[in-house]
């Protein structure tokens, strides 16, 4: 998802495009507001399914998880400009429909950034909410199969990413404002089966953590960016089942480099997809930025450039020839935009730009992804701005 907050580090002031965090409520029976269908069962394209939108203002999807082609989650927030309330929907095979998620007592925003499932009734959702004194604080949810709860997690701060190895093995990434920096810090907090805990996560200035993919209880990667005095770079951290480390990666921005989602094939084929640029001005131009780690170091392979901004946000892996990341462009430099859907594929070889709807007259932002298992199908989430912001779902088969 778009990253809009403007983060300001040591000496540079950054436009940070990364999930866009408001909050959602949500039970049914709601009104569906289906402008958007699928216009065509016919595999091989992207096309729109639609989905529901509760908030009279606001409603966006940053994550996505499937279990199967008829059990799909996605999560984000809603609202109706004063604050915000989770939003999770759910796909069972026919349509999406809202189902009920609960928000902080008293709390004054709450939102869903992330979703990870290990069985159909073991599913987690994070995100973060804001505290009666405005204070920012993590959010986590768990379904147990009937309903969604809120599960007590031990910080301040936001939480972006989460992956699940087991019923007592889970992880998710973010970061809190850290009280040495100018800027934020990694967190990383783990669920060991009874409770979550904060796990120590190295990084030198002020980081943040966006995506997270684990293979086994010893192999887990997060990804996002660290900011130093005059730059901010790509960060790639690694857990080895005893701790975190920092992997050495870079960037070609000579301002911003920031690595937003990953995914993981093999121990020694995984992807991670961001943008990066040469400058910080308002009118900055992006590029995506596409890297891989090939069993002993990553590097930057080549991506398709589609407009004159280009913002990789997530990445679904299929097979080791059949990758798919989403994100946005725009044509301009105005950074109003508009910007459009932008879907790259990955065929073994190289990456290419797949044509996919861009319903929104102001935006269509595609934010994360998500395969189906078992499939070659896959599901993007994110959203569209008109007058409002209302909810987008597209689906390849």
């Amino acid at each position: 998802m778009k990253r809009l907050s403007i983060v300001i580090f040591p000496s540079i002031a950054v436009v940070a495009l990364a999930a866009l965090f408001l909050r959602g409520w949500a039970e049914a029976p709601v009104a569906t507001v289906a402008q958007f269908t699928r216009g065509s069962s016919v595999c091989g394209v992207w096309s729109t399914v639609a989905s529901p939108n509760v908030g009279t203002s606001t409603n966006f999807l940053n994550g996505v998880a499937a279990i199967s082609a008829k059990n799909v989650w996605a999560v984000g927030t809603e609202g109706n400009g004063n604050g915000g309330f989770t939003l999770v929907e759910h796909w069972a095979g026919t349509q999406w429909k809202v189902v009920a998620s609960p928000n902080v007592h008293g709390s004054t925003s709450d939102s869903l950034s992330g979703v990870a499932a290990v069985a159909a009734n073991n599913i987690w959702a994070v995100g973060n909410y804001n505290d009666a004194s405005n204070s920012q604080q993590t959010l986590i949810e768990h379904w147990n199969g009937t309903n969604w709860s809120i599960v007590p997690s031990p910080s301040k701060g936001q939480l972006y990413g989460v992956t699940a190895l087991a019923a007592n093995n889970v992880w998710a990434v973010g970061s809190f404002a850290g009280m040495s920096t100018n800027g934020y810090q990694t967190l990383i907090e783990h669920w060991n089966g009874t409770s979550w805990s904060i796990v120590p996560s190295p990084g030198a200035g002020s980081g943040q953590l966006y995506g997270v993919t684990a293979l086994a209880a010893n192999n887990v990667w997060a990804v996002g960016n660290v900011a130093d005095t005059n730059t901010i770079q790509t960060l790639i951290e690694h857990w080895n089942g005893s701790s975190w480390s920092v992997v050495s990666s870079s960037g070609p921005g000579l301002a911003t480099n920031t690595l937003n989602g990953v995914a993981a094939i093999s121990a020694n084929n995984i992807w991670a997809v961001g943008d990066d640029s040469s400058s910080t001005a308002p009118s900055a131009t992006f590029a995506p930025l596409v890297e891989h780690w090939n069993g002993s170091s990553w590097r930057i392979v080549t991506s398709h450039l589609q407009g004159t901004s280009d913002f990789l946000s997530g990445i679904a892996a299929v097979s080791a020839s059949n990758l798919w990341a989403v994100g946005d462009y725009r044509n301009g430099i105005d950074p109003s935009g508009p910007y459009f859907t932008l879907i790259e594929h990955w065929n073994g070889t190289s990456w290419s730009g797949v044509k996919s709807p861009s319903p929104g007259s102001v935006a269509s932002v595609l934010g994360a992804a998500a395969r189906v298992p078992a499939t070659r199908s896959v599901w993007t989430v994110g959203y569209i701005q008109d007058s409002i912001s209302q909810t987008l779902t597209e689906f390849y088969c």
